[in-house]
């Protein structure tokens, strides 16, 4: 079954690399707009009881667009680690998780230099950091659960 399930799983990573491509080549202009609507989405919803003010304690607006970055990041972990773990083979799930978050790591510091060249965006190295927040600790976790499930096995 395994076999079968590499294919759609790098698809599925593809997808969310190509969803942050997107989202990233948004001039300014546009990428506020989308995050204001959504602002405005959580502000009347509930949602925003489970988007805390870690951020900026005045601005909800940037605290979604941070936000946002942890969880499409974590997305991005969780389908990474899959990835890794179903195409490769005799390899540890240390090296593994490692080689799952330096592939993040560097997705967005690509991503990162990639908004430079985009009008009214900026490349900032604090966005990594936030990005890592949402996929290291996605990747820890599919390979705890791996490592949990081995262990009982064994």
């Amino acid at each position: 079954m395994k076999k079968y399930a590499k294919y759609p799983a790098l698809a599925v990573t593809l997808a969310i690399m190509a969803v942050i491509f997107v989202l990233s080549s948004q001039p300014a202009e546009l990428s506020t707009k989308v995050s204001r609507a959504v602002t405005e989405t959580v502000q009347a919803s509930r949602i925003k009881a489970i988007t805390p003010l870690w951020f900026s304690t005045t601005n909800l607006n940037a605290n979604v667009r941070k936000w946002a970055h942890i969880y499409i990041y974590c997305a991005l972990g969780v389908s990474m680690a899959v990835t890794v773990q179903l195409w490769l083979h005799r390899v540890t799930l240390r090296q593994k998780a490692l080689l799952a978050s330096a592939l993040c790591m560097l997705y967005a510091a690509g991503d990162e230099l990639h908004q430079y060249f985009v009008p009214g965006r900026a490349a900032q190295l604090s966005d990594v950091a936030i990005d890592a927040m949402g996929f290291l600790p996605c990747v820890a976790a599919v390979y705890l659960v791996l490592w949990a499930v081995r262990r009982l096995r064994n």
